[in-house]
């Protein structure tokens, strides 16, 4: 059985290896620093789900997620930030999960049951 490809972005390298840390033994994991470098990422390769930042230097979170949508349309979408006001913003473009950092093991492996059970 293959394992499901998770990709994350996020522009701090310390929130990149705690989720390293989390998923890389049940996953194919692979983590980028910027929005630009996941694009480039999922136009190249096919991936399950996206955890996602959305405060970024390079490329907002919400409008890299609308981006997504166009390139891979089935993919699940789970936001992981530190910023709660863009909640409401993150469904709109049908994220399955909002995670406030910092977050725990706990609340990571909960989000990804949720997007098992709607896959």
């Amino acid at each position: 059985m293959l394992k499901k490809k998770i990709l994350a972005i996020d522009d701090s390298a310390i929130a990149l290896k705690q989720l390293q840390n989390i998923l890389e033994k049940k996953f194919d994991f692979v983590g980028v620093s910027s929005g630009l470098a996941g694009l480039k990422r999922l136009d190249s390769e096919e991936f399950d789900l996206v955890l996602l930042d959305i405060e970024m230097p390079d490329m907002s979170g919400l409008l890299l997620a609308k981006a997504l949508r166009d390139i891979q349309p089935d993919i699940c979408i789970i936001f992981v930030t530190a910023y709660s006001n863009y909640a409401l913003e993150a469904f709109d473009v049908d994220a399955i999960g909002y995670i406030l950092k910092p977050y725990d093991r706990e609340s990571i492996e909960h989000a990804l049951r949720k997007a098992r059970r709607m896959k």
